[in-house]
């Protein structure tokens, strides 16, 4: 049995875990987000102004923080150098909004000291994003014509592609490891919170980075059983 296989066969037994795993991950994070929710910091920081402070002794008072509709859609735009905070962690001074904005704000940092992880999944973002709607139709292609000579020409297209969203996975966990290592840095070193509240902090952003740990893991036993199941052809 060659290493192909082997990966192929683990792959198979790995991808349903992982995305139970995975589906535990995110509860985890909205459990977490609506706990620390109620709990306020004692010094009355909302999200925005602790977003707006660390952009501005940042030397970034070009980067603009607007409010998003739902919940736990914030992010950092590098495009448009726009933070994006949703209404309860824009308005609100509670533990997770503290930890979510700082994080947002991180990146923003990240980018305007030019963090070379940040950097690159930045520049990657948009090819991996339209690549995303191309590997079903070229496998689907692939299969269907089969026995034409073309065939595999789709079906490595597809796997190049795969290939570019684990590339971009692998590029996203150290900027998000990153990003919640200078929030914590910033909120422990300006008092922003408590030793208590710290910790609560430290939950959320842990629970947001498992999410991206499992999304790692599953692109890549993903790729590999793609990989097994062409060379099985």
């Amino acid at each position: 049995m060659d290493i192909l296989t082997v990966f192929y066969v683990i792959s198979g037994f790995a991808i349903v875990p992982l995305v139970v795993y995975g589906l535990y991950a995110r509860f985890k994070v909205n459990r977490l987000f609506e706990k620390y929710s109620r709990k306020p910091v004692k010094k009355g920081i909302t999200g925005s102004r602790l977003a707006r402070t660390m952009l501005n002794r940042s030397g970034l008072n070009n980067v603009v923080i607007e409010e998003v509709g739902g919940t736990l859609r914030d992010h950092y735009d590098p495009r448009h150098k726009v933070v994006r905070l949703s209404a309860r962690v824009a308005r609100n001074s509670s533990v997770a909004a503290v930890g979510i904005a700082a994080h947002e704000a991180a990146h923003a940092i990240q980018d305007g000291l030019g963090y070379p992880p940040a950097k690159f999944r930045n520049n990657i973002a948009p090819i991996v994003e339209k690549a995303g709607y191309f590997i079903l139709p070229l496998l689907f292609l692939g299969l269907l014509l089969s026995r034409v000579a073309m065939s595999s020409l789709f079906i490595h297209l597809a796997l190049l592609l795969f290939l570019g969203i684990v590339v971009f996975y692998l590029a996203t966990l150290p900027v998000e490891l990153d990003a919640s290592a200078r929030a914590l840095r910033y909120i422990k070193e300006n008092d922003v919170a408590d030793d208590k509240e710290l910790e609560g902090i430290k939950k959320v952003l842990k629970a947001a980075a498992l999410t991206y740990i499992i999304a790692l893991a599953l692109a890549i036993v993903q790729f590999l059983s793609l990989l097994g199941t062409n060379k099985r052809r």
